[in-house]
């Protein structure tokens, strides 16, 4: 009888702590898409189109280096002080943003939001992971329903960021209210785990956790389908809205629908797959069918020259069909394999973003440069290619 009910109160405290750690995330994610379709235009306002690719390097590569020694962070002050630092450092950029007209300012403030997120996803993850525990039948099923839910938040949020920046071309206003966004996650954060007990964190030595990360095939493969999938989310968020802006004469209200209609695919699809992959195909298949999708429906976005905005919310949401089975898959795939106190093989996971970053923007400097604009819908759906090679050397999990 006691362990009875030993178990359903450890049962409610779980779900108690999930439900914690969804606000927080839903909140970051409202948070960065708020400025995340806007971040490329504000920076071309002080260094112009081409150099965009540069701001975003610098960032990322600052960020791959504070991955390489997150687990030492971890093991002197704990996720729990690490996530506030982090959380108090974005929220001062991002406000700083908001009132900085100046390339002196402005730029070093976004290089550090550009840094500090990806850690803060990063410390979520550690949270997330001590809470899911060692079920990893339902990791598919937990992750995918996290990962609509968010959708659902970042699908609605571009519309009011479309409404706040309007026609005026003034920033100012979607950065204070992504700022703001971030007092809840630091409050929840504060007073909800403070007592958090930290798992055993194993120091990463860089050659030899390279050596061993590599050795894993199955882990290598799908950090490679991942951080094609980064590179994919990387064009669309950095050049995707300045091509609509830029080149199509699209107002912000009109690509804030553009990319809501996008966003929709993710909240239909993702729980569902994640759902099927825990009880019946596995992520392997899914995997494969959405690398296929991504490239194609890319690729074809080179071709729509109307500013009529029902095309280009069609086509949008056909590339995040393809992007929702790559990211559930992966995501689901990787974590079935990893623990809570593996935070140095899930910091190189997490690193895929800002590895995307470095890689796709080197890419999109030089296709910017010598291609038409448009034609980097065709380089990044050539990109997604590799990714059926990759999805279909892992061992399925059925």
């Amino acid at each position: 009888m006691e362990k009875r009910i030993a178990r359903r109160l450890a049962g409610l405290k779980q779900k108690r702590n999930a439900l914690v750690i969804y606000s927080a995330v839903l909140l970051l994610v409202f948070h960065s898409y708020l400025v995340m379709y806007i971040n490329s235009s504000y920076i071309e306002q002080f260094v112009g189109t081409k150099a965009i690719g540069a701001i975003f390097t610098i960032g990322s590569a600052l960020t791959i280096l504070v991955f390489l020694f997150v687990s030492r962070v971890l093991h002197s002050v704990g996720n729990y002080y690490a996530t506030l630092g982090f959380l108090s450092l974005n929220f001062l950029a991002v406000a700083g943003m908001a009132m900085s007209d100046t390339l002196r300012t402005s730029i070093p403030l976004f290089v550090i939001h550009l840094t500090v997120l990806p850690l803060i996803i990063f410390n979520l993850d550690v949270f997330l992971e001590e809470n899911i525990g060692n079920k990893e039948s339902s990791t598919g099923s937990k992750r995918g329903l996290l990962l609509a839910l968010t959708s659902l938040v970042g699908a609605c949020t571009p519309l009011l960021t479309g409404y706040l920046v309007g026609n005026t071309g003034n920033f100012g206003n979607a950065y204070l209210l992504s700022a703001a966004s971030l007092l809840p996650v630091i409050f929840i954060i504060l007073f909800a785990f403070k007592n958090f007990e930290d798992p055993k964190y194993k120091e990463i030595e860089l050659f030899a956790a390279i050596r061993s990360f590599w050795v894993k095939r199955n882990i290598r493969d799908v950090f490679l389908a991942h951080l094609l999938l980064q590179m994919f989310f990387f064009f669309m968020v950095v050049y995707t809205p300045l091509y609509l802006a830029t080149e199509i004469g699209l107002d912000w209200a009109s690509i804030g629908l553009i990319i809501f209609a996008g966003q929709l695919a993710y909240v239909c699809l993702e729980f569902p797959i994640g759902r099927i992959g825990d009880l019946y195909l596995g992520e392997k298949e899914m995997m494969i069918a959405g690398f296929f999708i991504l490239a194609l429906t890319t690729a074809s976005l080179s071709f729509i020259e109307t500013s009529a905005i029902w095309p280009w919310a069609l086509l949008m949401f056909a590339t995040r069909v393809g992007a929702s089975f790559v990211e559930v898959t992966t995501e689901s795939y990787f974590f079935k394999h990893t623990r809570s106190s593996d935070a140095q093989i899930i910091s190189f996971f997490r690193i895929t973003r800002p590895l995307s970053y470095v890689v796709g923007a080197l890419l999109g400097s030089l296709a910017i440069l010598y291609l038409p604009f448009s034609y980097i819908f065709i380089v990044v759906g050539i990109l997604m290619l590799p990714g059926v090679l990759f999805a279909n050397r892992i061992a399925d999990t059925r």
